[in-house]
């Protein structure tokens, strides 16, 4: 099953996140006549393998085309499998929802460490 809300990042992000650790996958093409594969044939093995490790998103994803030794044709994503924090949190004291950067709480006044 492959994740609506994942996200592939090309390059670093700044969006809080927890990293699983790095991930690969490649596409290839069984001979000369068959389709070259494309880079959504790649995210779309890539978003898989990320999701097996319980990843939301990966960043940091480059792409390598080229010849292998079983594929005529390939095509090899590599990037970092990272949980992306969300933007909100509740507060220790209220529960109440609260930014993820607020150093105090909105409802209840008391100071978050977070």
């Amino acid at each position: 099953m492959v994740n609506i809300g994942f996200e592939i990042v090309v390059g670093l992000t700044n969006r809080a996140h927890r990293v699983i650790g790095p991930v690969k996958a490649r596409v290839g093409a069984a001979t000369v006549f068959s389709k070259t594969p494309t880079l959504e044939d790649v995210n779309w093995k890539l978003q898989e393998a990320a999701t097996r490790m319980g990843a939301n998103a990966v960043i940091n994803v480059t792409y390598d085309r080229g010849i292998s030794a079983t594929s005529w044709k390939a095509l090899t994503a590599t990037g970092i499998a990272v949980v992306f924090e969300t933007e909100d949190v509740k507060c220790p004291s209220c529960a109440e929802t609260i930014k993820r950067d607020a150093k105090k709480c909105r409802y209840c006044g008391e100071e978050v460490n977070q």
